[in-house]
């Protein structure tokens, strides 16, 4: 009886591996390959004469509507909030006046 060997499976992978590994390579070579026969001369460039703005002012189109004058900063003048507290890094949390600012400490380290 007469057995025909045959190739096995990951021998066939590992070739055709080879073979795109191959493939690929040339492909990136021919990419950045130079062509000897291309010849160009380098030609510094030079102005005639040095670039100036035709248009001394132009002025500026305003879209916006209103009033853009700058806000003035809001502060806090009630007597509600007492101040400040933090619970977890840097999560502040206000404290009224009817709170009890211990609940906040002990909630911080729990």
């Amino acid at each position: 009886m007469v057995y025909s060997m045959s190739t096995p499976a990951w021998k066939k992978r590992q070739n055709q591996n080879k073979h795109l590994v191959a493939k690929q390579k040339r492909a990136h070579q021919k990419m950045f390959e130079v062509d000897p026969n291309y010849k160009k001369e380098f030609k510094p460039l030079k102005w005639n004469v040095a670039p100036i703005r035709e248009t001394q002012h132009v002025p500026s189109v305003s879209t916006m509507r209103g009033n853009t004058a700058k806000v003035e900063s809001k502060q806090y003048t009630g007597d509600y909030v007492v101040g400040i507290a933090t619970m977890h890094k840097s999560n502040l949390v206000p404290v009224c006046r009817d709170d009890n600012p211990e609940h906040y400490s002990t909630m911080r380290r729990n």
